[in-house]
């Protein structure tokens, strides 16, 4: 995996934390997550909080696009290893998920914004998704969105999510 920001010694927590979130004994958890329609709501939640704990990092630093991370990974019902543009991109004469709504996500220049595209997004794909690169094409948006000068070219979030699905399309 070719990520941007998440650490090495982040990903084993974030996979724990999806399969936490995904274990039917904790179903009500991922149930009040889902139904978050905005940051400011995922931030009450305790199954965030439980995110937060193993990653002092992104809490201290990203803490909403942390939050993004959780609300996004919730409306993930099926793990795959494709990332979720390409999963976008796929459907034959027609993607999935169409270029106009693929343009906007790409246009998004705020959290709101950003976080209900990638819901629809999401679900549009089927709630399918690689957990560790979904997380760390949330955070890159978010880290970009903090540090626009930080990224330029090919380390720009919108190239780096734009190619995958026209390389399908």
């Amino acid at each position: 995996m070719n990520l941007i920001v998440l650490k090495d010694d982040e990903i084993e927590p974030l996979k724990k934390w999806f399969d936490w979130i995904h274990d039917e004994n904790h179903r009500g958890e991922r149930a009040r997550l889902r139904r978050c329609t905005s940051l400011d709501e995922i931030l009450l939640q305790p199954g965030f909080y439980r995110l937060c704990q193993p990653l002092p990092r992104l809490e201290t630093y990203m803490l909403e696009g942390l939050a993004m991370v959780a609300g996004l990974l919730a409306l993930v019902k099926t793990p795959v290893n494709s990332p979720l543009p390409e999963l976008l991109g796929k459907g034959g004469e027609k993607p999935v998920f169409s270029e106009l709504r693929f343009q906007r996500l790409l246009a998004s220049d705020n959290p709101g914004d950003f976080f209900q595209s990638m819901r629809r997004a999401i679900v549009q794909g089927g709630e399918k998704g690689n957990p560790v690169l979904l997380a760390d094409e949330i955070l890159h948006w978010y880290q970009q969105y903090q540090h626009p000068d930080w990224y330029q070219g090919q380390r720009q979030w919108q190239y780096r999510f734009a190619k995958p699905y026209y390389t399908q399309v």
